[in-house]
């Protein structure tokens, strides 16, 4: 069991760093359009650069880094249960900070340190909530209640509403700027859910040497996961087209961590069974990482 974690863990480490990669990949091809250096951003060009970002070979390595990521990620879910993947995610934050550093040399303000810390603590203080129990029942039984398909459906249905507000509504700028990074995160997260899913169908169909669910049910997940990939790097790359690096990804990953960590307890019952001690640290981790990311976007300056 102790090297089964241990595998899962290494995984998960090698999946963040690759993600982090990713996404500095993805605004460097964003600062192409004007820079011919974009990591130093010194020589402006005279003409911007007009091909699409998705199409150059920056953004291209990008998404190889990212789909790296969601498949390292995807092995680990065979060990770990979804809500220690979300909290581990956490870690994420620290990491970007320094591959930010190296490869974009954009690093936060002093007084944005602080927002930062109180992102990093109530993630902290999430993971000693958060159970180690796993469910009697199956992935597939478990992803099957209504309560599960109403919280996916749910998901879907906000973000992509906010996803229009954003568009098309003028608001408070510090929450237009959490906007899509924000809800890239929270909708990216269901790349975990429907992976867990994915994997325990995986493992059981080696096992017993045929497929133990039904085809429409894997194909809908294997589509939501798809569709989760390409919606959130969309809105990701909303965000970074116009705010830092480092803070896009700060925000993204600290709403990738909440909901995945959420969709594990409600979808995936990995807190049945703690205490409501552990309820309560829970509720401070998310409250902190919450104001973490809400003050930070109140002082982060473009």
């Amino acid at each position: 069991m102790f090297v089964a974690q241990l595998i899962g863990f290494t995984l998960l480490f090698i999946a963040s760093v690759s993600s982090s990669i990713s996404m500095n990949f993805q605004k460097l091809a964003q600062y192409q359009t004007d820079y011919e250096d974009p990591r130093s951003r010194q020589n402006v060009r005279q003409e911007k650069l007009e091909t699409p970002v998705c199409i150059r070979p920056l953004f291209v390595i990008a998404l190889v880094l990212s789909a790296a990521a969601s498949i390292l990620d995807f092995f680990a879910l065979a060990w770990l249960p979804t809500a220690v993947i979300g909290v581990f995610g956490s870690m994420s934050i620290i990491i970007n900070l320094g591959v930010t550093r190296i490869i974009l040399f954009e690093k936060p303000s002093k007084k944005e340190y602080f927002a930062i810390s109180c992102v990093i603590i109530g993630c902290m203080i999430s993971i000693t909530s958060v159970g180690e129990s796993v469910s009697e029942l199956t992935p597939p039984e478990l992803i099957q209640r209504p309560i599960s398909s109403i919280f996916i459906i749910l998901n879907w249905v906000v973000f992509i509403s906010c996803s229009i507000v954003l568009e098309f509504v003028t608001i408070t700028p510090s929450i237009s700027k959490l906007g899509y990074p924000f809800i890239g995160g929270a909708l990216g997260a269901q790349n975990v859910c429907m992976g867990k899913y994915i994997a325990y169908v995986v493992v059981s169909a080696h096992e017993s040497g045929r497929l133990t669910v039904r085809g429409d049910n894997l194909f809908a997940a294997i589509l939501l996961c798809i569709l989760s990939v390409v919606i959130h790097i969309y809105w990701l790359n909303k965000g970074l087209k116009k705010e830092d690096a480092y803070y896009c990804i700060i925000v993204y990953q600290s709403a990738w961590f909440m909901f995945t960590t959420i969709s594990g307890i409600i979808v995936y019952d990995n807190m049945n069974n703690v205490l409501w001690t552990g309820w309560l640290l829970f509720i401070a981790g998310i409250f902190t990482t919450t104001y973490g990311v809400y003050l930070i976007s109140t002082l982060h300056k473009t």
